[in-house]
């Protein structure tokens, strides 16, 4: 199976630059909505449990670390 780095951390820091754009709405006092922060925390969390599954056959350095799961953020009901 290929694993498209490149592509991975296109997403990866686009969804770290709407992660950052929501938590500076936050700092700055502005209006921000709670599904949108749950939603940016999200992706950032599902790109990094993703990254911890790639690995390279035979690279001791590069091993599948897929048991590093982080959770998901809920907004409480």
């Amino acid at each position: 199976m290929k694993f498209s780095m490149n592509g991975f951390r296109r997403q990866l820091s686009g969804d770290a630059e709407t992660l950052r754009e929501v938590a500076k709405s936050i700092v700055n006092d502005e209006w921000y909505d709670k599904d949108e922060l749950v939603e940016a925390v999200n992706a950032v969390i599902t790109h990094s449990n993703v990254l911890n599954c790639v690995s390279q056959k035979g690279d001791p350095e590069f091993v599948d670390m897929s048991d590093l799961e982080v959770e998901h953020l809920e907004v409480p009901a």
